[in-house]
């Protein structure tokens, strides 16, 4: 049933996409790439592979959640520009739960380039605005489009209200992510803010839901990189102020992740790190913003509104990144506890934090 980097040849030749001679000649070779499924990179040589993602477990959820991405994938090729913007699908098994994909040569996600390259091109950024706004702008009906949409759950984020209640296993729940929700409840104002902003949720497009850079995909194609936004699991129709928001937490957070596995990191040393790094990241983030705002036709009067709402998004997207940081941990790590200090930081004061962290100016705001 599961598939093993040991039996992926013979189970890629019944699917009829590679042969034997493939392998014999020695082109064939397999990278474990799991984290949430069973995820492996097939290569046949330097210029053709596949992606392949199989469910964990036969649990309901990863279940649902696989076949949720393939009908994303089926349901976007009505789009032409959204379709260009993902990677093409090449086969779905029902029956084993497992999903191929293109292997984009030579790509890696954003997050690996970004560290590779310490530079953070206007042209990738420009790339990822334009990508967002293919989606988050398709006009569809849920009840005459019903048999072609993904079943989309339509709920706001759990982040929101994890303080309130947890939605996991506890006996999934490490010990760290225990501590975030006990740190979130010792913060007043921190659960006013986020119960505005569950309030003020939004309904109204189709978004990812889980955009971050380890979602986004580079790759060289005549002498440019190319853009593809991959992990469609949690499609959903809701606020695209959140995705969006979530491309502001990635520069933010960055910073602070880069160490995640670094214990000794000192909690407001990251912060400060960040504090003085952000500069240097200050074209892209406009880059980014003024493509998204062009392409989805948002007028210059609407856009200070608009931004303050995103970053604010943002701010309650690091709390996610916190607790996804803390996965194995037994107790809060500084990384957790530097990415709540800046989305506290965020949501103190949105419009500095605009022109401070994000380099936005006063005239923009």
């Amino acid at each position: 049933m599961f598939l093993t980097a040991a039996n992926l040849a013979y189970y890629l030749i019944a699917r009829s996409y590679t042969q034997i001679s493939d392998i014999v000649d020695g082109q064939f070779t397999v990278i474990e790439a799991g984290q949430n499924n069973r995820n492996f990179k097939v290569r046949l040589g330097d210029n053709r592979g596949c992606f392949i993602k199989q469910v964990r477990s036969l649990e309901e959820l990863p279940r649902t959640l696989i076949r949720r991405e393939v009908a994303c994938y089926q349901w976007a090729q009505q789009f032409p520009d959204w379709a260009r913007s993902i990677p093409n699908i090449i086969d779905y098994d029902a029956a084993r739960h497992s999903l191929i994909l293109e292997l984009l040569p030579h790509s890696q996600n954003l997050r690996e380039y970004y560290q590779q390259q310490a530079t953070f091109p206007e042209s990738i950024a420009t790339a990822l605005g334009k990508a967002l706004s293919t989606f988050h702008a398709i006009d569809f009906n849920v009840q005459s489009d019903a048999q072609k949409l993904p079943s989309f759950s339509k709920k706001v984020p759990w982040i929101f209200t994890y303080h309130k209640k947890s939605y996991f296993d506890p006996a999934h729940l490490s010990g760290g992510a225990e501590q975030l929700g006990v740190v979130v409840r010792g913060l007043p104002q921190l659960q006013l803010d986020l119960a505005r902003l569950f309030d003020v949720w939004c309904f109204e497009e189709v978004i990812h839901a889980d955009i971050k850079w380890d979602n986004c995909l580079v790759y060289p194609d005549n002498g440019t990189q190319q853009l593809k936004i991959i992990d469609w699991e949690v499609v959903d129709i809701g606020d695209a102020r959140w995705d969006v928001g979530a491309v502001f937490h990635a520069y933010l957070s960055f910073w602070i992740m880069r160490h995640y596995r670094d214990m000794k990191q000192q909690r407001q040393n990251m912060v400060d790190e960040t504090l003085k790094s952000m500069p240097n990241m200050f074209s892209s983030i406009q880059a980014f913003w003024n493509s998204y705002c062009q392409a989805r036709q948002i007028a210059t009067k609407n856009r200070s509104a608009y931004l303050i709402a995103c970053l604010e998004f943002a701010a309650v997207r690091m709390l996610q990144t916190a607790f996804e940081s803390l996965r194995f941990c037994t107790e809060m790590s500084p990384h957790a506890y530097a990415l709540v200090d800046l989305s506290q930081q965020v949501l103190l004061d949105p419009r500095r934090a605009a022109a401070e962290l994000f380099g936005f100016a006063e005239g923009a705001l």
